[in-house]
């Protein structure tokens, strides 16, 4: 009697990552749509090719509000993903190696996101950037790893690893055109609409990756 009741209430990992995953891609999109909302009335000039997402984050106010405090609960729950997403993988096949690994950088990138978000660049520029730093370089070892194991398992939509290896893509462009704007090589322009499409890939990641491997009916899955 015992073990039944215990088996009913163990969460299955595919459909936790599903809800979870569904869930903080929900976030993450509307933490975007709601900031730029509450950015446009005082910057009619907006556009998403002269715009930072930064900018958002850095205008006092309603924008500042939404973008960064969404952004700091939608961290964790990044993690969680993350968590949840190696764990499937495991169950399909990674290794315990590849597990610790990704949580490990996963955990290292989800501080970047915590550390640039809670200092704007305005308050504490070394700080932001170094979170800057260790976000993006996070997210690009991570995705590569990730990409790697997921197109070793047969089981898996070719989609999966296409939509990995693209972030780590985009996400390579957009920090080798900040590292070129600094040096006064591009205008400010340049790397805006690649940030867009970052945080634009992201969103689609998870909800791709949630909604696939949340399939414990062989629906997408070999």
């Amino acid at each position: 009697m015992i073990n039944e009741e215990k088996k009913q209430i163990l969460f299955k990992i595919p459909d936790m990552l599903k809800i979870i995953g569904i869930l903080g891609g929900t976030l993450g999109l509307l933490v975007v749509i709601l900031s730029t909302i509450a950015y446009i009335p005082e910057h009619p000039e907006f556009s998403i090719l002269t715009t930072y997402l930064s900018d958002i984050g850095d205008t006092d106010g309603w924008p500042q509000i939404i973008f960064n405090s969404g952004t700091l609960i939608a961290a964790p729950i990044r993690y969680l993903i993350i968590v949840l997403l190696a764990l499937r993988l495991f169950e399909l096949g990674a290794g315990r190696a590849f597990v610790f690994t990704t949580l490990l950088i996963g955990f290292i990138s989800t501080f970047g996101t915590i550390l640039m978000t809670a200092t704007p660049f305005s308050v504490a520029p070394g700080i932001h950037k170094m979170g800057i730093g260790l976000y993006f370089l996070g997210v690009v070892c991570l995705q590569l790893i990730i990409f790697i194991r997921e197109w070793t398992l047969k089981s898996i939509p070719r989609l999966l690893p296409i939509l990995s290896i693209s972030m780590v893509i985009i996400f390579l462009v957009f920090a080798i055109l900040m590292i070129l704007y600094g040096k006064g090589i591009v205008n400010r322009n340049v790397p805006v609409i690649w940030e867009w499409m970052c945080i634009l890939l992201s969103i689609i990641w998870v909800f791709a990756h949630s909604i696939i491997l949340g399939d414990n009916k062989g629906k997408y899955l070999k």
